[in-house]
């Protein structure tokens, strides 16, 4: 059975706002501010085919907001491992070679917090 991953942190250690904003239900959004923290329950949705684009959370970064950075939970890739899963792009898609695992403990669901740097001018997430 597949387990849930909730983040309960999200530290945003850039100089820029973040905000988030939930694909399954987008009038649910917040803004974190440059060097803060959210601390909450939010959690992070499964996509397992293309269809479901639409459910990632989209993380808008960097001035004038040119970055997103969409967030998921891979139900397939790898299986039974509920890795959580990201993408640097305009628009989400599941099929696409670009797709990352978060680094750090995003496996196996459960809580965890999120952590967002800016590191030689590359967003980087990391999750504990």
């Amino acid at each position: 059975m597949a387990s849930v991953t909730y983040l309960r942190s999200i530290a945003n250690n850039t100089p820029y706002t973040l905000t988030l904003i939930d694909g399954e239900n987008r009038s649910h959004s917040l803004a974190i501010g440059a060097q803060d923290v959210w601390n909450g329950s939010l959690a992070i949705p499964w996509i397992g085919k293309a269809e479901e684009n639409y459910k990632a959370m989209r993380l808008i970064l960097g001035p004038a907001a040119k970055t997103s950075i969409w967030i998921f939970q891979d139900y397939w890739e790898p299986a039974h491992k509920d890795a959580i899963k990201f993408l640097s792009a305009s628009s989400m898609d599941y099929t696409s070679l670009d797709i990352e695992e978060v680094a750090g403990d995003n496996r196996y669901g459960g809580n965890k917090n999120l952590i967002v740097s800016l590191v030689n001018r590359q967003f980087e997430l990391y999750m504990a």
